[in-house]
């Protein structure tokens, strides 16, 4: 896991959330995904056990190098493969700042998680406990285990 701190990488993801994905926080619209999508509402609680079921989605579909960005946040570059625990959070001495990696569930933020060609990704609503799924495989996955996670469909659009 990796702080991004190049702020032309920092713009330019953020710039292609907003613009392929029409991100328009606090809005009813929130987003605008590519087909194929879906929606869940998440359950109340989230658990490191489910945490760590979707991030073994990840590696189970051979995803590496992925994108966290959490809104207004720090933003990462990740490897599925490191397993990094719900909660996790670190002292960054050179920037004099704690450090906040997001969790898979919308905890308070817009967070989004993506493979680093855009091709899946996973995005959160902090308000609504929405959980948008987008690309196929990642789909299939999370419909094989939704019941696990606590997830249940939500029919309106994204």
């Amino acid at each position: 896991m990796q702080v991004i701190q190049d702020q032309q990488l920092y713009n330019a993801l953020w710039d292609r959330v907003y613009q392929d994905f029409g991100f328009r926080p606090a809005e009813t619209a929130w987003l605008n995904l590519p087909q194929p999508s879906r929606k869940y509402r998440a359950a109340a609680v989230w658990t490191e056990t489910q945490e760590k079921t979707v991030n073994s989605i990840f590696v189970g579909l051979g995803i590496e190098n992925m994108y966290a960005l959490d809104w207004q946040h720090d933003c990462f570059v990740f490897l599925p493969q490191e397993n990094i625990p719900c909660g996790f959070s670190y002292y960054d001495a050179g920037r004099d700042c704690n450090v906040y990696f997001p969790s898979y569930y919308p905890d308070g933020d817009y967070f989004f998680f993506l493979s680093q060609d855009f091709s899946c990704g996973l995005f959160g609503h902090p308000r609504r406990s929405e959980i948008c799924v987008m690309g196929e495989p990642l789909i299939e996955a999370f419909e094989n285990l939704k019941e696990q996670l606590g997830l249940s469909d939500v029919n309106e659009g994204a």
